[in-house]
């Protein structure tokens, strides 16, 4: 099968999204931002990156220094988290069905390697490691063009709007995925090809339509 499914890795593979939370509590707390209280979670979810932030009342301009700053502490976590519940099953399910599978992340090497060792899922043909948590878009366009893949062949699962958008900004099919950070309601405005909501979802969507 010449059909590839690139994934993206924390919080659609790994289940990151307390995490990322208790991180970034660690870091409002010391730069004097609003923390994130466990009844405003849901909300948050609902609201796109940009005006998530502006509510916690951290300035848009320091959204990249602290993206690379949250992704800087997730590596020393990444490798004990466990994989979303479900998923570990359906990515050898899909190598069984014969598809080539990629990944998209920022964590370091090792500590991915680690995480997909110590979790028996070390079978992807693809990896692609980039530095900035905010260049979706130009991280799938470099990898498309480094593996010589055609768009059309490539499917791309993500569990975030800007997800959707840089698959889009792309050309690719997409599938967003519910159990992420983001909300239900948020995915579905970005108009993604579909939303699974478990991860046996992936193999009934494929089934029909990749």
């Amino acid at each position: 099968m010449d059909k590839t499914i690139l994934f993206n890795f924390n919080g659609t593979i790994v289940d990151t999204s307390s995490l990322a939370i208790d991180i970034y509590n660690e870091i409002a707390e010391k730069k004097g931002y609003r923390k994130i209280n466990d009844e405003e979670v849901a909300y948050l979810s609902t609201l796109s990156v940009t005006d998530r932030f502006k509510r916690l009342n951290v300035p848009i301009y320091k959204l990249p220094s602290l993206g690379i700053t949250i992704k800087q502490r997730y590596q020393k976590y990444i490798s004990n988290l466990d994989p979303v519940s479900g998923i570990n099953e359906v990515i050898h399910e899909l190598k069984k069905r014969g598809y080539r599978l990629g990944f998209l992340t920022t964590n370091s090497r090792d500590v991915t390697h680690q995480f997909l060792t110590s979790n028996s899922m070390n079978v992807f043909d693809y990896t692609h490691y980039s530095f900035n948590p905010f260049s979706k878009t130009k991280e799938i366009s470099s990898f498309l063009k480094k593996n010589k893949l055609n768009q059309k062949d490539v499917l791309y699962i993500g569990d975030e709007l800007r997800d959707i958008k840089a698959a889009k900004k792309n050309h690719l099919y997409c599938i967003a995925v519910s159990w992420g950070y983001d909300s239900k309601e948020l995915l579905e405005a970005g108009e993604p090809n579909h939303i699974a909501d478990r991860p046996q979802d992936i193999l009934n969507i494929l089934q029909s339509k990749f």
